[in-house]
């Protein structure tokens, strides 16, 4: 029954994060880097987001919801579904805290103790002329809905460009 309320709850923000576009610029984010860095095991992580450019909340919080897809070397795959927030440090600097919730497949990965997975990320990036390169450091954990919550930690590298 948890499962079924999982994929309902992911769906949902889904198909919300599709109906929210709007004019302002979408990106999209391509990252390669290496999953669970704190492990012994070395596998490395391939991720793409798509970034929409629309407010969330169309106040001062400036929410914006993004999707993507993750899979690493060991077939494991999350898909998810979140919140971020671009703070200007300055013209070209970045810093940008995002949340998100989604399903993990494990494949010959890492056992994470359940399907249902959050993402708490900090993204430090640089702009150049027409895209963003930045640095990912990210925590997947089940936050203990699930018997075992071992969590994994990645660094990735990624190219942000408009879409």
């Amino acid at each position: 029954m948890k499962i079924i309320g999982s994929i309902l709850l992911l769906l949902f923000l889904i198909f919300y994060g599709f109906s929210a576009q709007s004019n302002e610029e979408n990106m999209w984010s391509f990252s390669l880097g290496q999953f669970d860095v704190n492990d012994t095991v070395d596998s490395s992580e391939l991720r793409f987001e798509y970034l929409y450019g629309k407010n969330f909340f169309k106040n001062n919080y400036d929410l914006k919801p993004f999707l993507g897809v993750m899979r690493n070397g060991d077939n494991g795959k999350y898909i998810y579904s979140g919140l971020r927030k671009d703070i200007g440090i300055s013209e070209n600097w970045f810093l940008t805290p995002s949340f998100a919730l989604g399903y993990y497949d494990r494949g010959d990965s890492k056992d994470l103790g359940h399907n249902l997975e959050f993402r708490t990320q900090i993204e430090f990036s640089y702009k150049l002329k027409s895209s963003r390169i930045g640095f990912n450091l990210n925590h997947i954990s089940n936050a203990s809905i699930g018997d075992t919550n071992p969590g994994t930690e990645s660094a990735t590298i990624s190219l942000i460009r408009p879409f």
